[in-house]
């Protein structure tokens, strides 16, 4: 067989999670982007452990709470893209007999969700401590083979923990929606409802105030010169030649290795290509940076106090509407639906942001153990392989070159970053169709709610440019600020309409600035929607084309009570 067609035939990106056409659509009809979770395209070796232990994880869960209309979700990769498509169950006797087990799988987390979820982190945190103990550089070959699948082991249980916990809360905001609905005519799109779920603490808020309170003390310690001066790689080395500023960092490194999280969290939600906070600490000491620039206070806590005052007055004033023999189910499912809030957040450090930082600190060695051997040109490189192909060669890996796959696939990816994937890959005769009949029958709230969101409903006296759905609702006016990526959101000014496909907890900061935010992707569960309700930002999501259609400087105007945006 001629070389040429041997080469095409052989090691795919991502082998078994490649998007096959006529394989996977005949299985599944429909196959939804995650865009919440595609922007930017994603390396070979993260779409790899995505699709393999997310999807595991959907499926784990789904089948440990027995979900009634859904078995979990297929992941797939399209030009560096994920696609979801999802198990729906459409036999009404098999949703019956699930929906008593679900009911019973329920019961111990409407009565104590916090218990349960503190058990989950301690085995989260007790996992990591037992990454951590391996001294990647000077490791073995064979260690750091053993390690590959240790750190595909921890993948996998994070994800199995991950969704019980979304899972519950989640789902039972959908089900409380559907009872508020039919008896009240109310959905969670509306003030009335997003009211009672607001005003929650939680980790991500108190790392945000203890590098507020960094500032502070920089402040105080006559530092401030230094961060107002220098970018944020040259802050440290600044800060060595003083005692005080010696000081200052000896405070902060220990916060950020003695912290339950702290240094362990990466600055991007979903890939493995940039550093966590402790491999380059430039990262977080420029949000401290940030803080004293602006003269930012912090006063989100007054604003979730009051923000927590109002939605004990809304719960109180629903409870009126609601029969005396049904009032403890309401509390129950309202006090568990609330939880979606806080997990939201704190999951995604517990969950993705701290073992992405452990998966990349052991990959990044083992990149470098193959670039020494000339296996690979540099040590990200890793980032285009596969675990397999990691446990073909780390073991003697002057005896292979991979290159021949590393440069294809990096030039795969790039091109990737200039092309734009579609919102949905179906058999059906439309999108509309394909989330008529393959996604809303699942009643899957991940994916209403959060990866692909209800589609917006235009009111045309309206007149609005764009539309989307309410993620908190209000009306907000400004200059608007197009961020895609991470490391611009040091660009946003006080008072900015920040524009975006979506955010995540590494941008939780940025709410405090702004005046409204706009969001391609995501529903009325997705991380800009909480937040933006957290902080009492106007915030319309699901906007689809907003990063598309809106400018940087453009003045615009959001009614994200209606979902209505106007380019002024």
């Amino acid at each position: 067989m001629p070389k040429k067609k041997q080469a095409d035939k052989i090691w795919d990106a991502v082998p078994g999670y490649d998007f096959i056409e006529e394989v996977d659509l005949a299985a599944i009809p429909s196959w939804f982007l995650d865009g919440t979770h595609s922007v930017p395209p994603l390396t070979p070796l993260f779409s790899y452990q995505w699709a393999r232990f997310c999807s595991h994880g959907f499926k784990a869960a789904c089948s440990q709470l027995s979900i009634p209309t859904c078995k979990g979700w297929e992941i797939r990769i399209f030009n560096s893209g994920l696609y979801c498509g999802l198990h729906v169950v459409r036999d009404q006797e098999e949703i019956a007999q699930r929906e008593v087990k679900f009911r019973q799988a329920l019961r111990p987390w409407l009565e104590d969700f916090d218990r349960h979820w503190d058990d989950y982190k301690k085995e989260l945190l007790g996992i990591y401590d037992k990454l951590k103990q391996l001294d990647v550089d000077r490791a073995t070959n064979l260690q750091l083979y053993h390690h590959n699948y240790d750190l595909m082991e921890a993948y996998m249980r994070m994800w199995e923990i991950h969704f019980i916990g979304m899972y519950t809360s989640f789902n039972t905001w959908l089900l409380l929606e559907a009872l508020t609905k039919e008896r009240f005519g109310l959905s969670d799109q509306e003030a009335e409802f997003q009211d009672m779920m607001r005003g929650f603490d939680n980790k991500v808020y108190q790392m945000d105030k203890k590098l507020w309170e960094f500032g502070q003390l920089a402040i105080e310690m006559k530092l401030a010169k230094i961060f107002k001066e220098n970018k944020p790689h040259a802050i440290l080395p600044k800060l060595k030649q003083s005692e005080k500023g010696k000081e200052w960092l000896k405070q902060f490194m220990d916060y950020m290795t003695t912290d339950d999280i702290g240094g362990w969290r990466m600055q991007h939600f979903t890939d493995f290509n940039e550093p966590y906070w402790l491999e380059d600490p430039a990262t977080p000491i420029g949000l401290v940076k940030d803080n004293i620039m602006r003269g930012n206070s912090y006063d989100l806590e007054a604003t979730r106090a009051e923000i927590a005052k109002k939605r004990r007055t809304a719960i109180a004033a629903f409870l009126k509407k609601v029969p005396p023999e049904e009032k403890e189910l309401f509390k129950g499912l309202i006090a568990l639906a609330g939880k979606s809030s806080s997990y939201s957040e704190e999951h995604g450090l517990y969950c993705e942001l701290s073992v992405h930082a452990l998966m990349r600190r052991g990959y990044l060695a083992m990149g470098k153990r193959l670039a020494r051997s000339g296996t690979i040109d540099n040590p990200e490189d890793i980032l285009m392989l596969n675990p397999d192909e990691i446990d073909r060669v780390i073991m003697v890996p002057e005896a292979h070159d991979m290159r021949w796959i590393t440069k294809r696939r990096r030039a795969d990816w790039e091109k990737a970053h200039k092309t734009i994937n579609p919102p949905v890959l179906t058999r059906r005769a439309s999108p509309e169709e394909a989330i008529e009949l393959d996604l809303l029958p699942s009643r899957d709230a991940i994916a209403i709610k959060i990866v692909v969101g209800e589609m917006p409903q235009p009111k045309p006296k309206l007149k609005a440019d764009l539309w989307g759905i309410c993620g908190c609702p209000g009306a907000a006016e400004g200059p608007a600020r197009v961020v895609t990526k991470y490391e611009d959101l040091k660009k946003v000014q006080p008072g900015d309409i920040l524009v975006c496909p979506s955010t995540n907890p590494t941008w939780t900061p940025v709410f405090g600035l702004v005046n409204g935010v706009i969001t391609d992707t995501g529903g009325t569960l997705c991380h800009a929607a909480i937040i933006g309700r957290e902080y009492g930002v106007p915030t319309v999501v699901n906007a689809q084309k907003a990063t598309e259609k809106i400018k940087t400087g453009q003045r615009v105007k959001i009614d994200a009570t209606n979902g209505a945006v106007y380019i002024l």
